[in-house]
């Protein structure tokens, strides 16, 4: 009897060891997406060889992927046959597995789940490589929570097909990726999340006294709220944009009529928070004590925040972005509302200096302020800076309204979006514009809101997402800026070279800019990233 199963265990032992499969992706979340499973006895690495006939890519992974629970295979295109051909080694780099497997992948979403992209402009030679993540949002639809409830991000090869695609419910603003793959992003619910490449939840932050309340399986960090932008600092913590409200005497009640009645109000100003993993905020900064929050700008009063259930809160700041400069370790902040970006000392927590329209700054801070030289103009309502490894600062420009309270704002269609680069000079306090992708003209558009520019490091390439643009026609006929976000259905993506006149070398269009849709597509921002591949 014991001869019997021994002989029984035998036959049916190396079955299981061999057993290799390939399945989609459990996490709905991420479709293009599968995993390979198997078992091997002193596996220490592996690698998986990806080809649907048309592109090839190889896929590593190192003894932090357990092959029980499966290895994650990514990059691949929708509706598109994949044959894989996986190598597993032992630590001597023995083989001690292969298998050659087949994995179809599903179809993209249809209609009004997925943004339309096309590719205008491509030259590859002169391109960055890698794929191109960005984060779409939707307007439109019967509820207001058909655009607030949808999130996604994409990313896509140069012909402009999706290589991956990871849906949730909450609208994305600012994403990040860290080394190892995983991907930070900031949603309009006020939450910090970390996804790996198959769209599983590895770590969650959010606003501890956000409107909505706890969320759940997620750590808590002493903020109002959590808004637009997240960054990873050198020391593993993260900073993130929040928010605080104060009540202000006679504060204005017009951002145009400089006469009218003022009264106290209740007024959002933003602050940095740096936390670390385990939620604790370790280091704050606020802009209450550090700018006039009675320097106001054009949308003061516009209503953002009465959109994320703060009901009568106006704005006098309204941050976008924040990023570590390693240099010197500081952060810069931008502030759309004030038109201007401050550079922060993360010891002192003082203010090194400021770029930006130089009006109505408080004495105190004159002498932080950037002088602009060769007559330059100066840039409004802008997203997205950093300090390029050239030490020069990089931003994209909205140009929206061309002044601050109470000059008069420029007609819109003297106005135009673009991105910029000004060399500085901190001794003197003057900087410069030294490239810019566009000088208006024929072809200008206005982004009225969001927008992201990065400078790419193998080429010098800028990349530049022109967040949500008015459709053709509307610049020229607009007569003022009333209603400015009501009517954008589309946006832009493009790769200029670092030359004097800039050159396209890649534009993609997400959306239809030729007519106005009831479902519209605008995008936040993005990132070219040089592989998308998991963790070794």
């Amino acid at each position: 009897m014991r001869a019997f199963w021994a002989i029984f265990l035998f036959s049916i032992a190396p079955k299981l060891a061999a057993e290799t499969r390939v399945t989609p992706n459990p996490n709905p979340a991420v479709p293009l997406a599968a995993v390979v499973q198997f078992s091997a006895p002193g596996y220490a690495r592996a690698t998986i060889d990806v080809s649907d006939g048309k592109h090839r890519w190889t896929l590593r992974y190192g003894n932090s992927h357990s092959p029980d629970k499966g290895l994650p295979v990514v990059g691949m295109r929708a509706a598109r046959k994949h044959t894989l051909a996986l190598r597993a080694f032992d630590a001597n780099g023995k083989t001690i597995k292969k298998s050659t497997l087949t994995h179809t992948t599903p179809a993209l979403p249809r209609g009004d789940d997925f943004p339309p992209i096309k590719i205008n402009v491509r030259e590859p030679k002169k391109m960055e490589t890698g794929f191109t993540l960005f984060s779409p949002r939707r307007a439109g639809g019967s509820t207001p929570a058909f655009a607030t409830g949808f999130g996604m991000l994409v990313a896509v090869d140069d012909t402009g097909e999706p290589v991956w695609f990871y849906r949730t419910n909450s609208r994305i603003s600012d994403l990040e990726r860290r080394p190892n793959g995983n991907v930070l992003y900031v949603t309009q619910d006020f939450r910090v999340t970390e996804i790996d490449l198959l769209g599983n939840v590895v770590n969650q932050w959010y606003s501890a006294r956000r409107p909505q309340g706890p969320a759940k399986d997620a750590i808590p960090v002493d903020s109002l709220t959590f808004h637009h932008e997240v960054d990873v600092l050198p020391n593993g913590n993260l900073v993130v944009l929040g928010s605080e409200i104060r009540e202000l005497d006679n504060y204005f009640t017009s951002e145009t009529d400089e006469k009218s009645p003022r009264k106290r109000q209740r007024v959002m100003g933003d602050e940095m928070v740096e936390f670390d993993t385990a939620g604790k905020a370790v280091w704050k900064w606020s802009a209450f004590d550090n700018v006039d929050p009675y320097r106001i700008g054009y949308e003061t009063f516009d209503g953002y925040w009465f959109r994320r259930d703060f009901p009568g809160v106006i704005d006098f700041s309204h941050a976008n972005g924040i990023v570590h400069d390693p240099s010197d370790d500081s952060l810069l902040i931008n502030f759309r509302i004030q038109s201007a970006v401050v550079k922060v000392d993360r010891k002192t927590k003082q203010i090194k200096w400021i770029a930006g329209e130089p009006e109505g700054w408080p004495a105190n801070l004159r002498d932080k302020l950037f002088k602009m030289e060769g007559g330059a103009r100066w840039f409004y309502h802008q997203h997205s800076p950093s300090m390029t490894p050239q030490g020069t600062l990089l931003l994209f420009d909205n140009g929206n309204y061309g002044a601050r309270p109470y000059n008069k704002a420029i007609p819109p269609n003297t106005a135009y979006s673009r991105a910029v680069e000004y060399q500085l000079d901190e001794k003197t306090r003057t900087m410069r514009e030294i490239w810019t992708s566009e000088t208006g003209g024929a072809g200008a558009v206005v982004s009225t809101a969001m927008g992201d520019v990065q400078w790419l490091p193998k080429s010098g390439n800028i990349l530049a997402h022109y967040g949500a643009l008015w459709p053709p026609g509307e610049r020229e006929a607009r007569k003022d800026w009333a209603g400015i976000h009501s009517n954008t259905n589309w946006s832009r993506i493009r790769e200029y070279t670092h030359t004097k006149p800039a050159k396209l070398v890649w534009e993609a269009v997400i959306g239809n800019p030729k007519i106005k849709e009831p479902v519209s597509w605008v995008v936040y921002g993005g990132d070219r990233i040089p592989e998308l591949l998991p963790a070794p």
